[in-house]
Order: C-alpha cells, then structure tokens, then sequence
C-alpha cells in the first residue's frame, strides 16, 4: 500500500470515528478541520488507552497489596490519571476483595501459630508419661491442641496435626493404664499389709485371759477384712498374695480356741448367774405378796401413794398394812432417776428419806403438767383478783415474804414447794449458803414458781443463810430474812396445780436379813378429805388402756426358768354398764417387758367381775362373794385360776362415763411363779 493510501486509511477510519463523511471520495487532499478532527481522535484513542493501563496496574497492584492501605493507594493512582466511575467501582470491589482475602490471610496465620503452639506443648516421651502428674499434663496439652484443631477453620490442611493429636491420645491412654496399674497394685498391698497388721493386734488380744465379745469380733472382722483385701488383688500375684493367705489360713485356728474358751466362760458365767437368779428368784417368789386392806375404801390399803398436804407432790408412805401398829414410812422422791412413762402415766421413783435402801416404791400417776399462769409481779401494789400479775413487789422489785403466798393469803411466808435452788437437789436435810465477803448479803440463784431469779438473804448472825428441805421445795430458817428478785418480772409463773389424779405402782421393803415383802396399790386424789365417787351410767360401755407394773418371780429347782425383777405392761379393761348391780368389767396385762428389758410372752387375765355405784370394783363374785381371781399364761400354757384382782373407777366425765380405771392384781403360775401388779388406765 502507498503512504498515501495508508494515509488515507487512518484518515477514513478516524472521520467515520468522528461520524464525518466524504473520506477518501476521491479528493487529493485534507482539509484542515479534517486534521483537526484526526487529531482529536488519535488524543481520545491515547486517553483511552491510558485509562484502561491505570487500570490494569491498579488491579496488579491491589492483588499485590498486603495492606488495605496499599490496596487504597493503588485505587488513588488510578483515579489520578483519571478513571471512569465504572472503572472506579470494580477497582473498589477488588480492593475489598483483597482486604477480605488479607484477613483470611491473617486469620490463618494466627491460627497456624495457635497450632504450632499446642502442638509444642505435647509430651509424650517415656519420662513424661511415667507419672501421673505428667499424664495430666500431656492431657491438659492434648485438649488445647483439640480446640486448636477446632479453631483452625482458616488453615486448609491440619492433617499433620490431627495425626499428632490421635498418636498423643494413643500414648497418653496407654501411660494412664500402666499407671492406674501401678496404683491399683500399690494400694492392693497397702490393704493387704493394713488388714494383716490390724489381725495380728486382733490376735494378739485373744491370747492371755478369757477374750471379750468384742474381741472376738474385731479379730473374725479383721479375718474378713484380710481375705476380703486378698480376693481384692486382682494386681497381684500369686506369689505376692501367697504369704496373706497363709496368715489368714493361719488365723482361724486361735480365733476358734478363744471362741470356744468365750463360750465356756459364758457358760461358766451363765450359770453362776442362773444360780443368782435362783436365789434372787427364790427370795423374791417368798416376798410377793397380795394386796391387802380394805378393797372398800382405798385409802387404808397397806401402802398408798397420794397428794402432800400442800396438794403440790406425790407422797408415798410404806409401813405396815391397813389396822397394823406399826408406823408408816414416808418416802421421799428420788429425783436423781429417771423413770420412763408407761403408757402415757408420768413415772417417778421414791426411796427412804434418810439415804436408806430398806424401802423403794415405783409410781406412775396421771398428774397433769403446771400451766403458764398470771405475770409474775408488779411494783405498784394492786388489789383484787383481775389483776393479771401475781404478787406484789416492794419499790426495789424484790418479792418479800409478806406478799410471798399470793393474792388473797396472810400467812406472810414464801410457799415452801415454789423455792428452787439452781443446782440443788436436796431432798432432806439442810443447805447452808455463804456470802462473800464484800457483799452484805447472801445471794442464791434459783427460781420462785417457776420463775427465774435471784434469792437475797440477810443473816441472823454470821455469815451464811440456810434452808431445809421440805416434801417438796424448801423452807427458810427462822430469823433470817429472805427477798426474791425475778430476772422478768413479766415473767409467768407455773400455775394450775393438778388437784386430782390416781396413781399407781408397787413397794418392796428389804429387811437387814435379806428378806423382802413385795406388792402393789393404787390411790386417787382429788383435793377433797375423802375422794369423791362416780356414779356409773346406766347402760354403754367403755374401754380402758393403759400401763401396769409389778414385780414378778419364776423359780425352778429342776433346772426350769428362773427369772424375777419388775416389769411394765399395758392394761386393757372392758366394762358393761347396765342398771342397778348389772355392771361388770374383765380385763387384760399383756405386752409384758421383763427385768433385762426384753418382752416376755405372757397375759394375765383379769376375769369378769361386777362394778357398783360409786366405781368400786370388789373382785368378787357369785354369792359366796369369793374372787373372780386371775389367769396367768405362759406362751400357749395357761395356768389355774389363782390370785385376785380389784380396782376402781374415776373421774366422772361429762358424758357420765368414769374416765379412769386403777387396781391391783396378784396372779401364781402353778408352784413356779408369782406375780403381783397395779395398773392406771384411761377411757378410750
């Protein structure tokens, strides 16, 4: 092609660029509008061209970037030499791209190093893993690489570490085992050589004198315990445990001597005290007796549990039977020992007042408990008996003993049963206090009905104050003068005194010659001179429960049972109530719980007899009058009829029905027991 040719090519080619006609029509030359227009043409084809380079290096450069700056900066350049919003915009999008993929990047790299890092700190060699501790440790390792795995979701292959993780988990399970071995074996021999020492100090303690009980048990535990650890070592050898068991093959040889040198001395012990108990039996069958007295009237049967005079305590008296002319004995409560209720009635032991062992008697009585009463005392002297507080106070809130008995009462003296004395348990003879020395009183900490405070007492002479006892609480010395200071003035005291109970219970009297006299009564009490009589209804029934005790004997000379002492029971009495005589009551003593404390398997029948107006259950019957008695049966055996039983019944309740039933009973089993009992019962 001539250059003029190609010339006007160009030329052509930039006028139809530029939408202008008449090119190469033939014509010699160029106008100059036309080379302006070419010129054009070839500047926008160099800025188009210089536009699309900008762009292309600004792209290099923002794959290239290693910084979101660095992307930036090459999207500036671009935009200096003058880009399209086009070309502005896909350049953008490659910037966040590349910030996107630097991020990734990053992530990576942090995750890789957490990797390299856990990694790292995994140690499964031999020495590592030869103790516990290092175990631990290589454990608390392999969890951290475990969550680095998890944590690695930016790194492509972590093949390299998941195969370290399960090769740490094979090694380190396997230390574990060999380690929990050694354990295993360690306290196996530990529990091995632990039972043997404790069967040798066992064994040791079987030899010399007879062995106890409990030595005897601790050396079959200590046997058990020995084989029980052998059997255990499932770690050891056989030749580990073999020494073990022959020590416990061994042992078995003395421990069946000294059991059978404990039985022999048990048998031995055995009998001596059979032969005790058949001279306590002996003793004891001679000494029951029946009640005696009166069975009319109560109050003069031999032996008799009531009210004092003050109508505040139980008194028991024992002596000689009703019309005798020996002197009864007032007995004084033990209030050292405690005495279990029997079913529901209040148990209390009594003794000779002087210290003596001649005389016991055993009570249970259905006293009530004292109720709360008025305030104690006020300062300000009141009148009348709407007061709500006691007594009245002097102006030092002392409580004197002419306003000591009350609302109502002149006798000017402090109660003797409402004087406590903390700590004191006195219950005859005189308790002597001393002042100290810078102190010009005598103090004593105790109570006054029930309340707690502080006794003052300025002395005749001397130093000290004193007290004597009295059938319940105490009285003051003449010429000494005693206050009282309540801790609370506001304080209740114990009021409500119960004025009306039965009781009843048993006696035994051991004489300077070892002989004994042993029976039972009942009382009642109600306030009145003579206790005051039901009247019985003229039809029903009523069933009374309740608790009984006594004493008992069995003797045998033939090598038969010999037992004796006191027991407690329960008392079932059913009673028929009908007009005129036409009343009669039987009951049941069952549920017998002997001397030891073991239940024994006996009944005593009461049978039926008649009850009359007034509550007098006479024990007799048919028309000669004789006693209905009583049946004592052992287990299936039941003896003859034998014995007596009496009683009455108490407290008229609203209902008309008498709500207490007391008595007595004596029953034999043939020629080898004796029994005599009371019992208290409540109507159910």
């Amino acid at each position: 092609m001539s250059r003029y040719k190609k010339i006007t090519t160009i030329c052509c080619a930039a006028v139809i660029a530029l939408g202008l006609a008449a090119c190469g029509g033939g014509g010699d030359g160029i106008t100059t509008e036309q080379q302006a227009q070419i010129d054009a043409a070839k500047a926008a084809e160099a800025a188009q061209a210089a536009q699309d380079k900008a762009v292309a290096d600004a792209k290099a450069a923002i794959a290239a970037a290693e910084t979101e700056e660095a992307a930036q900066a090459a999207i500036d350049t671009a935009v200096a030499v003058g880009i399209t919003a086009a070309q502005l915009r896909e350049l953008e999008t490659a910037r966040d791209e590349r910030v996107m993929e630097l991020a990734v990047l990053g992530r990576a790299g942090a995750q890789r190093m957490a990797l390299m890092d856990a990694s790292g700190m995994i140690d499964t060699s031999e020495e590592a893993l030869s103790t516990q501790e290092g175990v631990d440790a290589a454990r608390t390792a392999i969890a951290a690489l475990r969550q680095a795995i998890a944590d690695a979701v930016d790194v492509d292959d972590k093949s390299m570490y998941e195969t370290q993780l399960n090769n740490a988990v094979a090694a380190v399970d396997e230390a574990q085992g060999g380690i929990d071995t050694a354990t295993r074996r360690t306290n196996q021999m530990t529990a091995l050589s632990d039972a043997s020492t404790t069967l040798q100090a066992a064994l040791a303690a079987l030899s010399g004198s007879t062995p106890t009980q409990a030595q005897l048990d601790a050396a079959n535990n200590a046997l058990v315990a020995l084989n029980t650890a052998i059997e255990g070592g499932a770690d050891l050898t056989d030749d580990e445990k073999a020494p073990y068991q022959r020590e416990a093959d061994n042992a078995a040889a003395p421990i069946q001597t000294a059991e059978k040198a404990k039985e022999d001395a048990d048998d031995e012990a055995e009998k001596t005290a059979n032969a005790a108990m058949a001279v306590t039996a002996r003793k004891l069958y001679a000494g029951i007796a029946a009640p005696t007295g009166d069975v009319t009237n109560p109050a003069l049967t031999d032996r008799a549990a009531a009210y004092n005079t003050s109508h505040d305590a139980i008194l028991v008296s024992a002596g000689g039977p009703a019309g005798a002319t020996a002197a009864a004995v007032t007995l004084s409560e033990d209030k050292k020992t405690t005495v279990a209720a029997n079913h529901g009635w209040a148990g209390k032991r009594f003794a000779d007042p002087k210290g003596g062992t001649e005389y016991e008697a055993m009570v249970w009585s259905n006293v009530e408990a004292p109720k709360m009463g008025r305030k104690f005392g006020h300062m300000d002297p009141g009148t009348g008996t709407t007061r709500d507080f006691e007594y009245d106070l002097d102006a030092n809130g002392y409580l004197t003993a002419a306003e000591a008995d009350g609302v109502g009462a002149n006798n000017d003296a402090f109660v003797a049963s409402r004087i406590a004395f903390t700590g004191v348990t006195r219950t005859a003879g005189m308790e002597t206090f001393k002042k100290t020395a810078d102190d010009v009183f005598v103090k004593v900490p105790g109570s006054y009905h029930g309340v707690a405070g502080t006794y003052r007492c300025t002395p005749a002479s001397g130093n000290t104050c004193s007290a004597t006892a009295a059938e319940k609480g105490f009285t003051f010395e003449s010429g000494e003068t005693w206050t009282f200071e309540p801790t609370n003035a506001n304080a209740r005291v114990t009021s409500g005194i119960d004025t009306m109970y039965s009781s009843y219970g048993w006696w035994i009297r051991t004489a300077t010659d070892g002989k004994v006299t042993v029976s039972a009564f009942h009382d009642h009490k109600d306030g009145a001179t003579t206790p005051t009589t039901v009247n019985l209804p003229e039809a029903g029934t009523a069933t009374y429960v309740g608790g009984a005790a006594g004493k008992y004997a069995l003797t045998s000379t033939t090598g038969g049972i010999n037992d004796a002492g006191h027991f407690t029971a329960r008392a079932t009495l059913e009673a028929e109530f009908g007009t005129g005589d036409a009343n009669t009551i039987s009951g049941t003593i069952d549920q017998f719980v002997g001397a030891d404390g073991e239940s024994r398997d006996w009944t005593v029948k009461l049978n039926e007899t008649d009850s009359t107006d007034g509550g007098l259950i006479d024990g007799l019957g048919g028309a000669g009058g004789t006693a209905v008695g009583t049946v004592w049966t052992i287990g299936d055996d039941a003896a003859d009829k034998s014995g007596s039983w009496s009683g009455n019944l108490r407290e008229q309740g609203t209902d008309g029905v008498p709500q207490v039933a007391t008595g007595t009973f004596d029953s034999t089993y043939g020629t080898a027991g004796k029994m005599v009992g009371a019992f208290g019962a409540n109507e159910q």
